[in-house]
């Protein structure tokens, strides 16, 4: 059982204090290697402690369903029509939690990527049921923004956790070298924004330019920069629960369904080619 690690007088243990009183959907929003998963952990525990009973959206967790012998990972990456079946079931399954949810028990928590499409429906405007739901204020969007030596430190501790698991899920992390690279590939979005200057070299981390792309990702959402200047000690693998917990996710009959009616509507190869323009919202 991993123990939890905020200090009681730390602006984030308040800060995460306030929310689970507050909110009902809280979304850690951001690349792999900025902390998302020890923030939701911790965040997890501190809700079970007061009282609420949690549910956990994880993007790895939540894709696995939609992916079949069609469309299977193909170098560890997710095929487009995947990663858009995904987010429009995920629309869907938010209005259904919400209307069995125990008011003011049950809180959902989860992860949204964003980046390459993950989970992006969530942050645009669909006229649907879910949009009341996303734009209120009891549903949180959470950026968490390492500084400089902070995402250094992430990279290391990342390499050693990949090399030395404590959990299976460890394992399958992004090495250093994919985290890299996937933040190249949001510092060209901040490019295409006019959000960050062209260069014609690899560009080094940015805090500002990370804020400044996933501010925009989520104008339409109620969302709030965490800066994470000072190292969090974890003691324990940050995939470590107090308990099982209830996982949101598809049936293998809802992704089929969903597969179906985009194969229906828009060809395998357009749903690659709009996948270039993801961030579009």
């Amino acid at each position: 059982m991993s123990p939890l690690i905020l200090e009681p007088e730390s602006w984030l243990y308040r800060k995460f204090s306030q929310l689970i009183e507050d909110a009902d959907f809280v979304f850690f929003a951001g690349l792999p290697g900025v902390g998302k998963s020890l923030l939701l952990q911790q965040m997890t525990l501190m809700a079970l402690a007061a009282g609420r009973r949690v549910t956990l959206l994880q993007w790895d967790v939540a894709r696995q369903t939609f992916e079949t012998p069609r469309y299977p990972l193909s170098d560890g990456a997710t095929h487009p029509l995947v990663i858009r079946a995904t987010g429009l079931w995920l629309r869907r399954a938010l209005v259904d939690w919400d209307a069995r949810a125990k008011r003011p028990a049950d809180m959902l928590i989860g992860e949204a990527p964003l980046n390459g499409g993950r989970f992006i429906e969530i942050a645009r405007q669909i006229a649907d049921e879910a949009e009341a739901l996303l734009s209120d204020a009891r549903t949180q969007f959470l950026i968490p923004v390492p500084s400089l030596p902070i995402r250094a430190l992430i990279e290391a501790r990342r390499g050693r956790s990949i090399a030395e698991p404590q959990h299976e899920n460890e394992a399958h992390d992004a090495p250093p070298d994919l985290l890299r690279a996937l933040w190249l590939d949001v510092y060209r979005v901040g490019v295409a924004l006019g959000l960050a200057p062209a260069t014609t070299s690899d560009a080094p981390y940015s805090p500002a330019v990370y804020q400044a792309v996933y501010r925009h990702l989520l104008q339409h959402r109620q969302a709030q920069v965490l800066p994470i200047g000072e190292p969090l000690q974890p003691t324990a693998s940050v995939y470590d629960q107090a308990a099982p917990l209830p996982m949101l996710r598809a049936t293998a009959a809802q992704a089929e369904s969903i597969l179906a009616d985009l194969e229906t509507s828009m060809r395998p190869e357009a749903a690659i080619a709009a996948a270039g323009t993801w961030y579009h919202v």
